[in-house]
């Protein structure tokens, strides 16, 4: 059975699992100096390790962060996209550039 359901609605209910999914996730702030001065670098744990990572307005994610929403039917840039709205509205911080990566990288 297909269930047909608008654009707008789709994002909505796909915001809701992500909330429903990381609202309890742990939130590391760290100051990072480099030759570029200094930085607020932000690793966002679940209890599996570090699944997102933000610094300077780019925001690094890892596969758990898009496992609760891939059934919604989202290509890859898609789900990219989603993601960084969810998180710009959900912790209130700019996001520029959204980066898939492999989950040990972030830990």
């Amino acid at each position: 059975m297909k269930i047909l359901i608008k654009e707008d609605k789709r994002d909505r209910l796909a915001k809701q699992e992500l909330d429903k999914e990381f609202s309890g996730m742990y939130e590391d702030v760290n100051y990072v100096t480099d030759s570029m001065g200094e930085r607020k670098r932000i690793e966002y744990r679940n209890g599996d390790g570090v699944i997102m990572l933000y610094m300077s307005k780019i925001l690094y994610i890892c596969e758990d962060v898009v496992k609760p929403i891939i059934y919604f039917g989202y290509k890859p840039q898609q789900v990219k996209q989603l993601v960084g709205e969810w998180f710009s509205e959900f912790f209130e911080l700019p996001v520029e550039i959204i980066q898939h990566v492999n989950k040990e990288l972030l830990n």
